[in-house]
Order: structure tokens, then sequence, then C-alpha cells
């Protein structure tokens, strides 16, 4: 299949297809076509079949928090040439809100830093306070 925009019903129903309806992290039934890499970061929405994972509410919410990474999503559906929000590099690694990851583990503000979806997940995460991001 080709990675052409869908639309938001096409989407998970392609995501859902592939994956067999089953969490490519854990195999329990899916009940989320997740986007692996937010949405809102996408000017067109980021309706993308390799932008989309088939996740159980466990892992979904592991991979909203970025406990469980875009690389190991990705990964685990086989995807090697996902798509990207414009201004994004394909040699660089992002959490799931945009932040770049560094190879020491810390991340730089991405531009949904400050959107309070992110935040509020970062926080559940422990990861928005706790040294990850440089605040200095």
């Amino acid at each position: 299949m080709s990675d052409s925009l869908l639309d938001r019903p096409a989407f998970k129903a392609a995501v859902f297809a592939r994956d067999n309806h089953a969490c490519v992290i854990c195999g329990a039934p899916a009940d989320a076509a997740h986007h692996i890499l937010e949405r809102k970061l996408f000017r067109d929405g980021g309706y993308y079949l390799s932008n989309g994972a088939s996740l159980c509410p466990d892992c979904h919410y592991e991979a909203e928090k970025t406990t469980l990474s875009v690389e190991e999503v990705r990964a685990a559906c086989r995807i090697n040439n996902p798509a990207l929000p414009p201004g994004f590099s394909a040699k660089a690694a992002y959490d799931k809100w945009g932040n770049e990851i560094h190879s020491d583990g810390t991340r730089s503000r991405g531009p949904l830093f400050n959107d309070p979806g992110a935040r509020k997940i970062l926080t559940e995460a422990g990861i928005l306070y706790d040294g990850t991001f440089g605040f200095g």
C-alpha cells in the first residue's frame, strides 16, 4: 500500500488491517489506531499508514507517555520509511510529541512542547521536570 494521506476512518481501517486488529507491542486486542508522531505536528493531520500503529489501552498509554518510543512502535509495525512532519529529519530521533531525543537521553523542546496535552502526559510520565529537558 502506498503511503498516501488518508481520512480518519480509512486511517483506522488500514492500521487495524495491517496489524490484524492486535496490539503490535503485546498482541492483545487493539482498540486504538495510534498516531506514532502526534497528528498536530503535520499540516495535513498525519493520517498516513506509516504514522499509525494498532495498540491496546496499556501500550497506547505508554506510547503517549513516550515510555514506549517512536522507534519501538515503528519497529513493531515494520515501518522503515515513515511519514515525517515538515522540518523533521529522518536522521534524528523524536518522541511522540516532536521533541528531539539526543544520544544522552536528553530532549530538545519541540513544536508541541507547550501544548497542554503534551505537557500533561509528559508530567504523568515523570519526565517533564526531571532534567530530561534543558530549562536553563
